[in-house]
């Protein structure tokens, strides 16, 4: 048509070198996802078997009578996968004796392992974390539908805790996150997690990510975040990142934005 070259550059300065356009003020045409995308939550009330909860009470209880450390009280918090036995010890009875005494416990109540928190912070309680025999299936829907409300920057919904209350917690205020564990523990889960989390809670002008996936099967799937999500460098031959010196130049384009921000 018959638009002039004024039209078509926004502005010229006095080297005529043309501006460039703000990246964050990127028009995408984007719908937030749903939540009824997700599998609906079970029922939300966590229904522990009370005798389970009792059995194991009094087995704590004896196994640390055995050992001569009386126990003045008892109580219990019910979790979805874990139960904490807050326990109140005996005047003169040292922390440590309980403590070290952990494996012997886990062997009384025929546990995959617990964990002993000494002591509660703002508690003069000792706790002791038991797994249940059968654990509720946290749904990502049931964690999920309260980031939205959240304040942080970069909210992540990592699930639920002992009392079963939604953890939120924001990815802009660690220095560094390290995800580790053995096979089966809900690493891979823990970081689709983290994923979803930002893409329910933000809007693509707000986030970017940069995925490297040496396994090439683990994220392959965020392929499909190509047009919104995903910064993706026009001199790669790769959207998702999975060739090894590919993984390193963008690694430092990353690190040249970050410089950039910095100054």
């Amino acid at each position: 048509d018959s638009k002039s070259d004024d039209d078509i550059i926004p502005a010229i300065d006095k080297n005529t070198e043309a501006e460039l356009p703000d990246q964050w003020d990127e028009k995408i045409d984007y719908k937030q996802p749903t939540l009824d995308l997700l599998i609906p939550p079970d029922d939300e009330e966590i229904k522990i078997n009370e005798n389970e909860l009792k059995k194991n009470a009094a087995l704590l209880k004896d196994k640390l009578a055995l050992f001569d450390i009386q126990i003045d009280d008892i109580t219990v918090t019910p979790g979805p996968v874990v139960t904490l036995y807050e326990i109140v010890p005996a005047p003169g009875v040292k922390i440590s004796r309980i403590v070290s005494l952990e494996h012997d416990i886990a062997l009384a109540l025929a546990a995959r392992g617990i964990r002993i928190i000494a002591p509660i912070p703002g508690k003069s309680a000792i706790g002791v974390e038991i797994p249940n025999a059968h654990s509720k299936i946290v749904r990502a829907s049931s964690v999920l539908k309260k980031i939205r409300e959240s304040k942080d920057e970069l909210p992540l919904a990592l699930g639920k805790t002992i009392s079963g209350d939604v953890y939120i917690t924001d990815l802009a205020k660690m220095p560094h996150m390290l995800i580790a564990g053995s096979t089966g523990s809900g690493k891979s889960v823990g970081i689709n997690m983290i994923l979803n989390s930002l893409i329910f809670a933000k809007h693509p002008s707000d986030v970017k990510f940069v995925i490297i996936d040496p396994k090439k099967i683990e994220l392959s799937f965020y392929k499909k975040l190509n047009k919104h999500f995903l910064a993706v460098s026009p001199d790669l031959e790769e959207e998702l990142i999975t060739n090894p010196s590919n993984a390193l130049l963008a690694l430092k384009a990353v690190e040249y934005e970050m410089e950039k921000r910095y100054d």
